[in-house]
């Protein structure tokens, strides 16, 4: 079995983060979406495994490689239109050939096993197997209804859902799918839904398998859901509870944190749910919730909820008593005036609590 990554989105939800960097390389307690996914991959005896990208993303390429130091062999397949999933998937057909294949979405993160999946679709001899969710929302998902234990009909963003069982972004896919991709036409939105492949395989005969996901699922398309997804991760890893190499008796830590060994933090309070990232430095700061992705400079900054990008510099003229929050992208810089001598005294009182 082959596996499939669809890099290819262009993340305008996520903007200004994904200006300069695709959203599958955001990091999420300090390992990019994608590194995790091919992690996930590898783990389940998946190795040689294809990456959909689109023209504007020669920084995956360069900066994952082959995959050599991920234990995979990566192939980079080029889709150069956006016109949905299916057409994603259809641009990896002469990769994948007659193989059957672990469809995985590259903004996705899925915290749960993949055996369960794969185990379906042969148990069944299934022209596919799809992950299932119970969601709040089932109108903004793709969603299946099951009658007697079986799917009977798939539906991409319904306006009257007949069911909360929402597709979550991992699929085991035969070749069945090349025939049923190729009879599509563009749905309302104007692009090939991968949902309406599915519904045609079923139509014509075949068997899609699913399971139900019980483990925690992350669709990164906004911030508010990738800050989710780095504080479940920040929980979920031991390490975090240690305290980092760069400690220093001028800095409170308040686990889980992350920390480069690169990064210089200095007269702050750090924590909870905080990734520094390489080559930052932060200074007479409170920070929680918050990621700091690499090479940025912070002083006197009380911040939550937020996320700094690449090479960002902010410094304030003195520490805020509430938490304020900010969505910077790469490169920017943000001044008030020049900076004081730290404010000791309401770093104190911030600390205490007074």
């Amino acid at each position: 079995m082959k596996g499939l990554i669809l890099c290819a989105g262009r993340g305008t939800r996520l903007q200004p983060s994904t200006y300069t960097k695709p959203k599958c390389m955001l990091p999420v307690n300090g390992e990019s979406i994608l590194v995790s996914i091919i992690n996930k991959l590898v783990a389940a005896g998946i190795t040689d495994i294809g990456i959909v990208v689109n023209p504007s993303q020669a920084e995956i390429r360069e900066t994952i490689g082959n995959g050599e130091q991920l234990n995979a062999s990566l192939t980079f397949l080029l889709q150069k239109e956006a016109l949905g999933l299916a057409d994603a998937v259809k641009c990896a057909q002469p990769f994948m050939g007659d193989s059957s294949f672990l469809l995985m979405l590259g903004d996705n993160l899925y915290e749960g096993e993949l055996e369960p999946l794969i185990q379906s679709l042969h148990a069944d001899q299934s022209a596919a197997s799809i992950l299932l969710q119970p969601v709040k929302e089932p109108r903004q998902f793709g969603i299946a209804v099951i009658e007697e234990g079986r799917i009977v009909n798939l539906e991409e963003k319904p306006l009257d859902p007949k069911s909360n069982l929402a597709i979550v972004g991992v699929y085991v896919l035969t070749s069945a799918i090349w025939p049923a991709i190729e009879s599509l036409t563009p749905s309302t939105r104007g692009e090939y839904e991968l949902t309406d492949a599915l519904q045609g395989v079923i139509s014509e005969g075949g068997h899609v398998a699913y399971s139900i996901a019980t483990a925690p699922f992350f669709d990164i398309g906004t911030h508010e859901r990738w800050l989710e997804a780095n504080q479940y991760q920040m929980d979920h890893d031991p390490k975090n509870v240690a305290v980092p190499s760069c400690n220093n008796a001028s800095v409170q830590w308040i686990p889980p944190i992350k920390v480069d060994p690169t990064a210089r933090v200095m007269n702050s309070i750090i924590g909870p749910h905080v990734y520094i990232g390489p080559n930052s430095v932060v200074e007479h700061c409170i920070l929680s919730n918050s990621i700091l992705t690499d090479q940025v400079r912070l002083s006197q900054v009380h911040a939550e909820g937020s996320v700094f990008g690449s090479q960002v510099h902010l410094v304030e003229q003195e520490i805020q008593e509430q938490p304020a929050r900010h969505i910077l992208g790469d490169r920017a810089t943000v001044t008030r005036i020049q900076p004081d001598l730290p404010n000791d005294s309401q770093l104190n009182r911030i600390r205490t609590g007074d």
